[in-house]
């Protein structure tokens, strides 16, 4: 096929969602004119939809190398749009600090980009520098429309409030955990008084007849489960909340920090750093570890996969709850983050923040045997930490 037959065959494998087919049709033109910028872009975004972000990376960087020298006032939309793809893939793959440049990139060199200007704000917000998250909004006002301006000035006074407040991050774990809990209570309380069990292990009957525990076979061998309710009667499950609509507290007087996910500062003297999201649903809370050194996934998981694996049994038995209420409920596999990172997604139930402060106690151990840059717990934009002399400053490689 000539090169129009060919990108024509995956614009319509596009639009009838045959990514795949796609995808070949793309690569096939690219091999007939590898200079076009524009099937370069067409081929990330055909791996975009197909949810392959790692693969969308190459030939976007490719298409926006490709359309550099093109200056004429009608080709600047379409660069513009090729270096916004590339800052959004860069994020989707946790590349966070060359996010970073190319957002900067795209507000030099196309200074009304409101979008661009806003991504940069709400980027720089969720990696952890609010300051320079809020320089951001505030440089933007001029480019704003009203609508705009009056939430990016909402937001930015809650986030400069919070600083000047002088509060660590662990104020927003303590307040997902309390309305959890309270959630929890309320929702769970006709069906307890009708006889179901709340937080109740799931069991397997063995051949001999037995109940234990019920877990995966595939799943780490502390990933026990419970559910939020269990009908004794029939074995009917419940469940009080959905995971795909994790509760995400709003704090009075900090309401917009609830929209927006913020990374804020958790102080301690541990030897590494703490950063807490505004946004940390207590039932689906994320924990990413990030050590001090680049490392394969086997040896990130192995460094801290035991003391997750021990710290999770003692919650799912209740140390961190009452002594009938407050059990880990569930938790993922681990999975490698960047270069440097393992992350996992817990459910904790009702248990108290101490499980938290726990937790960054056993880590305390682990990261003297192997260095740990940060934790950060709830949604963030999480990047790899550069490791320099002194120590993390919250970049990215």
């Amino acid at each position: 096929m000539t090169l129009d037959e060919t990108a024509r065959a995956g614009l319509l494998a596009m639009q009838e969602k045959r990514y795949d087919d796609a995808v070949r049709h793309f690569r096939e033109a690219i091999a007939i004119a590898p200079e076009r910028p524009d099937i370069n872009h067409a081929l990330a975004m055909a791996h975009l939809h197909r949810g392959d972000a790692g693969n969308a990376v190459e030939p976007l960087e490719t298409a926006v190398r490709l359309a550099d020298p093109y200056d004429a006032p009608e080709h600047q939309p379409l660069k513009r749009d090729f270096h916004l793809s590339l800052a959004t893939v860069y994020q989707m793959v946790d590349r966070v600090d060359d996010a970073r440049k190319a957002l900067e990139e795209v507000v030099r060199r196309w200074p009304d980009a409101v979008e661009a200007r806003l991504q940069l704000g709400q980027l720089l917000l969720m990696s952890g520098a609010p300051d320079e998250g809020c320089a951001v909004y505030e440089a933007a006002t001029e480019w704003l429309d009203k609508d705009q301006r009056t939430s990016a000035e909402a937001l930015v006074g809650c986030v400069r409030a919070f600083l000047e407040s002088g509060q660590p991050g662990s104020v927003f774990l303590e307040a997902h955990a309390e309305s959890y809990a309270k959630y929890f209570d309320e929702a769970a309380a006709p069906q307890v008084a009708q006889g179901w069990y709340a937080e109740a292990t799931r069991m397997k009957r063995r051949p001999d007849g037995q109940l234990e525990p019920l877990r995966d076979p595939d799943a780490r061998p502390y990933a026990f489960s419970r559910v939020d309710l269990v009908n004794p009667a029939d074995g009917a499950v419940a469940s009080v909340y959905s995971e795909a609509e994790p509760m995400v507290v709003a704090i009075e007087g900090l309401e917009p920090l609830a929209q927006v996910p913020v990374l804020f500062s958790w102080p301690g003297d541990r030897g590494f750093e703490v950063q807490v999201s505004s946004r940390c649903p207590w039932h689906w809370l994320s924990i990413v570890i990030q050590l001090r050194s680049p490392a394969p996934p086997e040896a990130r998981i192995e460094a801290v996969d035991g003391t997750i694996g021990a710290w999770y049994l003692a919650g799912f038995e209740g140390r961190f709850g009452e002594a009938d209420r407050g059990r880990f409920h569930y938790v993922t596999d681990p999975d490698p983050v960047g270069a440097a990172g393992v992350s996992y997604v817990v459910d904790l139930g009702r248990a108290r923040l101490e499980a938290v402060e726990e937790l960054l106690r056993q880590l305390g151990a682990v990261h003297e045997r192997t260095p740990i840059a940060r934790v950060i717990f709830g949604e963030a934009r999480v990047g790899d930490p550069i490791h320099g002399a002194d120590g993390v400053d919250g970049g990215d490689r």
